[in-house]
């Protein structure tokens, strides 16, 4: 994943475990900081607490202030998840913890008092700006509102175990309750500062695509230009049909948001849920009166190709994912192909490892490049004066899906103009190779993981295919891939760089390797001879998101840094405040 990739967003995301197991976390540990607050004090303070303080201590200031809040944020606030809410509870519980312990160091009644109120006003921060960033700035003022609740049980429960016993002043509350409020407005106003700068940059809220991303809504993004994208289909009839799509378009940025799910919703719709593409978001369009329908039949499979592009090549709308598949064409086949080539021309160029592999199809060539270390290539690189009815050209974006390399090659450069080289190079080589027989098998995984399995063969040379729509490849698939090298004469393990999940991208360390080894014998008993094709079509207009992409890459990198900046400054000032 590119350095300069919206994929930093998947720092933000982690699972949560079961609302049933941290609703118990909540009481355990509640019960478990109880105690150890009171022996904190015992041991650390002149105060001698009764053991029978534990547990309202448990009960009142550690168990329902948080409980509480929890219950109450899903209800005040539409569509936010009981289990974040817990979450969110579980961690703040674990933070007055901390300042409790803090608390029992206190040398005088001064700072305990400065103490508890930082804890106070630190928990209620922590609500608004967890609660703004995964709703919405629009609801800042319901933020404000519902996250005093939290604050406010605990003062309560403060004074109900015997804060007014220590005689603080009256300024001292005035101070206070003044301080809550102003660090609460200092907050909102620098998330506001943040959202107004994005908007300016890219027209979009920040805090609408991280909650958005949060939520795994499905949204457009009003950024981009209107273009018209080649979408290159490879075809391969033995007596079933295989349909790979492999548009000129890069499946993301994130999630639901604009082509984040295009390539699993072209694969759902090729192998035939009509209405997968879009998820009911648009019609078919006006210069194509072809449907889903009419590109599927008994027997068919379809999968995903993605072609070297960056994610300036990304669809700012997820409905034109339908224009995309209207571009699907229907290739004249041959049955004659070549037999596979594979070229490295790492030691020749200086690379650690670029590789092209191909075959003849036809008077037609399709090709796999891997470049070690390279993440994505800009659309001009390769494409810019090869007719694309002539090649396919396939990115078999084969990293590692945790750590993904930071490379981009961009078009222009003495990087670009090496692998341009390289790859003309290539197809002269490729051009020279004969024709033979083509027999072909296929199975798609019968596992809710996206998975294709295709074994090609020509005048007795085996090639196996292993596909996976991710961004990228889990160590038990390449794993999986490297033990079938024995039995195949060459195989090409390869993923769709798909964005549909943030979720995923985040999570993902393993995948369903035994559903994908089940299509791989499905796929090998399947081989019978069989046509191929490849055929190049333009979609109608869609809206790419192009240099708009810089403009949201820039206003993450603000959304971050600022707001990273901001809320350490503004606890600096917060202790220097209730302290000096």
């Amino acid at each position: 994943m590119g350095a300069d990739n919206v994929d930093a967003f998947q720092r933000l995301v982690f699972s949560v475990p079961r609302l049933r197991v941290q609703a118990a976390a909540l009481a355990v540990l509640s019960a478990v900081y109880g105690i150890a607050t009171v022996a904190a004090i015992t041991l650390f303070t002149p105060f001698a607490p009764d053991p029978s303080r534990i547990v309202p201590v448990a009960v009142l200031i550690f168990l329902v202030p948080f409980v509480a809040a929890a219950e109450l944020f899903p209800r005040v606030l539409d569509g936010y998840p009981r289990s974040w809410s817990y979450f969110l509870a579980l961690t703040s519980q674990l933070v007055l913890f901390v300042y409790a312990l803090v608390l029992s160091g206190a040398n005088d009644v001064g700072n305990a008092w400065s103490i508890i109120w930082l804890s106070f006003i630190t928990l209620y921060l922590i609500n608004i700006l967890v609660l703004v960033v995964s709703t919405g700035i629009d609801r800042s003022a319901r933020v404000l509102l519902v996250s005093l609740a939290e604050p406010a049980a605990l003062i309560a429960a403060f004074y109900a175990l015997g804060g007014s016993e220590f005689g603080f002043a009256t300024y001292r509350h005035v101070f206070a309750f003044a301080s809550l409020g102003i660090a609460a407005g200092f907050l909102v106003l620098v998330l506001v500062v943040v959202d107004y700068l994005i908007r300016s940059n890219t027209d979009v809220s920040a805090f609408a695509l991280t909650s958005g991303l949060l939520r795994n809504d499905r949204e457009s993004l009003d950024l981009g230009v209107e273009a018209r994208p080649f979408v290159e289909t490879f075809a391969v009839d033995n007596g079933d049909r295989l349909t790979v799509a492999a548009p000129w378009v890069h499946p993301g940025p994130l999630g639901g948001f604009g082509g984040g799910q295009l390539s699993g919703n072209l694969i759902d719709a090729l192998n035939g849920d009509a209405g997968s593409a879009t998820e009911d978001a648009g019609s078919a369009t006006e210069d194509s009166d072809r449907t889903a329908d009419d590109r599927v039949h008994d027997g068919s499979a379809g999968f995903f190709f993605h072609v070297p592009c960056t994610h300036k090549e990304d669809l700012s709308d997820p409905a034109d994912a339908e224009r995309i598949l209207d571009a699907v064409a229907e290739p004249d086949r041959t049955g004659r192909a070549s037999r596979l080539v594979t070229e490295s021309y790492g030691e020749r160029e200086g690379y650690a490892d670029v590789r092209f592999r191909g075959r003849r199809i036809g008077d037609k060539e399709v090709i796999v490049l891997h470049g070690e270390g390279i993440d994505d290539y800009d659309i001009g690189v390769f494409m810019r004066d090869i007719d694309h009815d002539e090649v396919l050209l396939i990115d078999q974006h084969r990293h590692d899906i945790q750590n993904g390399p930071d490379a981009e090659i961009q078009h222009g450069s003495a990087e670009a103009n090496h692998l341009k080289r390289a790859f003309d190079d290539f197809r002269e080589r490729l051009a020279e190779e004969p024709l033979d027989d083509y027999a072909a098998g296929f199975a798609l995984a019968g596992s809710d993981q996206h998975a294709l399995a295709f074994v090609e063969e020509v005048d007795g040379e085996e090639v196996l295919w292993v596909g996976v729509d991710t961004n990228g490849l889990t160590p038990d698939v390449r794993a999986t891939a490297d033990a079938y090298r024995d039995g195949f004469d060459a195989v090409i393990p390869f993923s769709t760089d798909t964005h549909a999940s943030i979720h995923e991208l985040a999570n993902a360390r393993e995948s369903d390797v035994d559903a994908i080894e089940r299509a791989v014998d499905s796929a090998v008993d399947d081989v019978a001879p069989a046509t191929v094709g490849l055929a190049s079509r333009r979609t109608a207009p869609v809206k790419l998101l192009k240099n708009d992409y810089n403009g949201l890459v820039f206003s993450v990198n603000i959304l971050i840094r600022l707001t990273v900046i901001s809320l350490a400054t503004l606890y600096v000032l917060l202790v220097l405040w209730l302290f000096f």
